[in-house]
């Protein structure tokens, strides 16, 4: 699988990273998820946050079941299995960023980046920003209530986040 293809175009592999700093639009057809939330202040606060989103804790604590192996990682929520490729992953002294791309066995196609913080009044903020679309025929014909789970799990791992 590590060789898989990812299962949106070509031309927009990158565009979550845009679209954290406002640089991309959407292209017809992809829903763009877009939050933010101001975590607390401090390099130890930065730190936290930066440890509970590289090992997945802030996932789980949206209830998804992550395994990572070489830059693949299966997110499992209630029973469905899910598959991303991991396409950046980077800690700085004040920022930190982690984008996966999604793989053919995944119930939405696209791109999600989460990145962490640290301005210069200490202030650390934790963004995530995604582009999809469903992916999977019963993710299509129930796309209302898919978006609204996939709301939620997104503000469950920016509260993951906290310290």
């Amino acid at each position: 699988m590590k060789t898989s293809p990812l299962s949106y175009p070509e031309s927009l592999h990158g565009t979550s990273e845009d679209l954290l700093i406002g640089n991309a639009k959407a292209s017809k057809g992809w829903q763009i998820t877009d939050r933010k939330l101001v975590l607390g202040y401090g390099e130890e606060c930065f730190q936290n946050a930066v440890q509970q989103l590289f090992s997945w804790e802030a996932h789980q604590h949206a209830g998804i079941t992550v395994t990572e192996s070489d830059s693949i990682v299966e997110l499992k929520f209630w029973s469905i299995r899910s598959y991303c490729r991991v396409l950046k992953s980077h800690q700085g002294s004040r920022r930190a960023i982690l984008i996966y791309g999604t793989l053919e066995k995944h119930v939405e196609r696209g791109e999600e980046a989460f990145e962490i913080t640290m301005a210069d009044n200490d202030q650390v903020t934790a963004h995530i920003v995604a582009f999809s679309k469903p992916a999977k025929w019963w993710a299509k014909l129930a796309n209302p209530v898919v978006r609204l789970v996939q709301l939620r799990i997104t503000d469950k791992y920016l509260e993951g986040l906290k310290p």
